[in-house]
C-alpha cells in the first residue's frame, strides 16, 4: 500500500514523541499502534507513552541480559551467586537456551594462564600497533581470566570434568610472553554430559531460577534511555507477538554477540560482498544498531575470525559444512583463473613456532595470513574455485558428506580414505578430462588457467613455490585427469566488532565516556582488534560477563 506524505509526517511525530525508545531501525518504531518493534504493546498504554515517565512497565529486574551464550550465561550467574538475590532476566532471541549465536558452536576450550602480568603483555603482543585499544581492558582481562577455573570450580566443575587442554595453548608461540598462555576445556568424555562450557554453565544457571528468569524466542528490540540523564532505565523485547516493557533497575547487559549473520553489515565492515557464516544463525547485528541510537562509540568492527574459502553448490542453494576441502592438496584461483595468495588454508595456529621469526612463517590462524610479512585477515573475492586432480581427490580434497572426519589438525595432512565421494555429481563443481575444458565449465580465461596449472606444476617439480611460498610439503602437482573445480565463497566463523566499552564492561559513547547502565561482554564490542589467540573469545566472555556483572550490580536502584 502507498504511503502518503501525511502518514510519513505522522510517524515522524510518533518517532519524535517517543525518541526515548532507541530501537534497531527507524521503521521499527512505526506507528504509535505498533509498539517498540512493529508488535502492539503487551499494555496499550505504552503504545502512546510520549515520555520515559510515561511508560507503565509491565516487568522489573534488577539486572537485564540480552543474549544468552557463554558471555550471558556468566553475566547470569555471577548476578545469581554474588548478587544477593537481585533479580536478573535473561533474553535469548532464539529458540535454545543454550544460545543462537556462536558460543555453543565453538571448541569450549578457555584461554586461560598463572600470571596475569605476563599474560598482559602477551595481550599488548597480540594487540602490536593498534593504538586504539587501551592498556587498562587488556590489563583488566588479564587480570580476571586467570581465574576461570577457580570460577568454574565454584560453580561445581570437578577435575575430571575441567581438565588441561593437552597441546601447546599459545596460537603466536613466536611472541615474547606466549608461554605464559594455557587452556582448559570440559571433558568431552563426561558421563554427565558436561562436555561443552555451555553446556555446565546452562546446568549451573538452572539451580538459581528464584532469581534468574529464562527466556526464549524473546529479542530485544530497544532501550529506554532517559532523554536528560542518559540512563538506560530498561528494555523493550517482543514475546509472543507483543511488545514487553521491562524496566531494570540497576543496569542492563549486551551480551548479543556479532554481525556474522547480516550480509549489509559484512559488506560494509568486512568487504565481503558475499559470504558464509559457519556457525550460529541469530547474530545480524540487532544490538549494534540499538547501541548505535544511544549514541556508542564502535570499536574493531572490521576484525573477525575466518575469511577462508569454503565450498558452495553452483547455484548457490547450498553452503558446504565445516572444513569439507583439504587445501594442501589443490590451488585455489579466482575468476579470472590466477592464483592470488597461498591459496592453503591449513591451521598452523597450535605449531610450536617459538624462536622462530613470524614474519617468515606461513598457514592460517583464524583466518590470519602472511600478508607482507604481517597477519592480517585476508580479502576474498565473492567466488573462487579450488582446483585439483583425481589424486588429490584420492587424498581427501573434496570430502563431501564425510566433512566431519576433517579435524583441525587432520586439515593439514595428507590423508587418503577411500571415500566414494564426486563434487560434480554433489553440485559443489566440474569435472573435465582437460584443463581447457575444465577452464570454459568455470568461465575463466582458459589460457590463464592453462598457464597458471603450468607454473604450479613446475614449481611442484622444483619444490618451491615463487609466487606466495607456500610450504614445500603441500605442493602437489595438478597433472592426472579427471581435473575438479569446486566453487567457493568466503566463509566467517565469527565478528569481534561492536560497541567499545571500557576496562569496567561499560559501554561508552563517541566522547569516551560510559553510557549509565549499559554493559556488555563477549563477542558484542570485543577486545580482539590485530592478532586473535585460540579460545581467547570464549574467555572473554567469561571473564567480562564476571566483570560487567560485578560492576552493575554496583549500581544503585532506581
Amino acid at each position: 500500500m502507498k504511503t502518503t506524505n501525511g502518514e510519513r509526517a505522522g510517524e515522524r511525530l510518533v518517532q519524535s514523541r517517543r525518541s526515548f525508545i532507541k530501537a534497531a531501525g527507524a521503521a521499527a518504531l512505526g506507528m504509535a499502534a505498533l509498539g517498540a518493534a512493529g508488535c502492539a504493546a503487551q499494555n496499550p498504554q505504552n503504545d502512546k507513552a510520549a515520555s520515559a515517565n510515561e511508560i507503565a512497565w509491565d516487568e522489573e529486574c534488577d539486572v537485564l541480559v540480552v543474549g544468552a551464550g557463554a558471555a550471558g550465561l556468566a553475566t547470569a550467574l555471577t548476578v545469581a551467586t554474588e548478587g544477593g538475590g537481585a533479580k536478573t532476566l535473561l533474553l535469548e532471541k532464539g529458540s535454545s537456551e543454550l544460545g543462537n549465536g556462536n558460543s555453543i558452536f565453538s571448541s569450549g576450550v578457555i584461554f586461560t594462564g598463572d600470571d596475569s602480568g605476563r599474560l598482559f603483555e602477551y595481550l599488548k603482543e597480540l594487540r602490536g600497533g593498534f593504538t586504539g585499544t587501551p592498556d587498562a581492558i587488556l590489563k583488566a582481562f588479564a587480570d580476571e581470566m586467570i581465574h576461570h577455573r577457580e570460577w568454574l570450580n565454584g560453580l561445581g566443575a570437578t577435575d575430571e570434568q575441567l581438565i588441561d587442554y593437552p597441546s601447546k595453548a599459545a596460537e603466536w608461540s613466536e611472541l615474547p610472553h606466549a608461554d605464559a598462555t594455557s587452556a582448559i576445556y570440559f571433558n568431552k568424555e563426561d558421563p554427565d554430559g558436561m562436555t561443552h562450557v555451555v553446556k555446565f554453565l546452562d546446568a549451573a544457571l538452572a539451580d538459581h531460577a528464584d532469581t534468574v528468569t529464562r527466556l526464549t524466542e524473546a529479542p530485544l528490540t530497544a532501550l529506554v534511555q532517559d532523554p536528560e540523564t542518559k540512563q538506560v532505565l530498561g528494555g523493550v523485547y517482543e514475546h509472543r507477538s507483543k511488545s514487553v516493557y521491562v524496566k531494570a533497575t540497576k543496569g542492563v547487559v549486551m551480551t548479543c554477540g556479532g554481525f556474522e549473520n547480516d550480509d549489509v553489515m559484512k559488506q560494509d565492515y568486512l568487504s565481503y560482498p558475499k559470504s558464509h557464516p559457519a556457525a550460529g544463525l541469530c547474530n545480524t547485528g540487532d544490538g549494534h544498531r540499538i547501541c548505535g541510537k544511544l549514541g556508542a562509540d564502535m570499536w574493531h568492527m572490521n576484525s573477525f575470525a575466518g575469511g577462508w574459502n569454503n565450498a558452495v553448490k553452483l547455484d548457490g542453494s547450498e553452503m558446504a559444512p565445516y572444513r569439507m576441502l583439504k587445501k594442501n592438496q589443490g590451488i585455489s584461483v579466482g575468476t579470472n583463473g590466477r592464483r592470488y595468495y597461498m591459496d592453503w588454508d591449513g591451521s598452523t595456529m597450535y605449531k610450536d613456532w617459538a624462536g622462530t621469526d613470524l614474519s617468515l612463517n606461513y598457514g592460517c590462524r583464524h583466518g590470519h595470513q602472511n600478508f607482507g610479512g604481517d597477519w592480517a585477515s585476508l580479502p576474498q573475492p565473492s567466488v573462487s574455485w579450488f582446483v585439483f586432480d583425481s589424486n588429490g581427490l584420492a587424498k581427501n580434497a573434496y570430502l563431501g558428506k564425510y566433512a566431519s572426519t576433517n579435524t583441525l589438525m587432520t586439515q593439514t595432512q595428507t590423508t587418503q580414505d577411500k571415500f566414494d565421494v564426486d563434487p560434480a555429481e554433489d553440485g559443489y563443481g566440474y569435472k573435465a578430462d582437460t584443463i581447457e575444458d575444465l577452464a570454459g565449465q568455470m568461465g575463466v580465461p582458459v589460457d590463464e588457467l592453462v598457464k597458471t596449472i603450468a607454473i604450479w606444476n613446475d614449481g611442484c617439480a622444483k619444490g618451491e613455490d615463487d609466487r606466495f611460498y607456500r610450504p614445500a610439503d603441500t605442493l602437489v602437482p595438478i597433472d592426472t585427469p579427471p581435473y575438479y573445480a569446486v566453487k567457493c565463497l568466503p566463509e566467517v566463523l565469527n565478528t569481534d566488532g561492536g560497541p567499545r566499552r571500557n576496562e569496567k564492561g561499560q559501554i561508552v559513547d563517541l566522547d569516551g565516556e560510559p553510557i549509565p547502565r549499559l554493559y556488555s561482554a563477549g563477542e558484542f564490542g570485543s577486545v580482539w582488534c590485530d592478532k586473535y589467540q585460540g579460545a581467547g573469545n570464549i574467555s572473554e566472555c567469561l571473564a567480562f560477563g564476571r566483570i560487567a556483572a560485578r560492576n552493575v550490580l554496583g549500581e544503585s536502584a532506581q
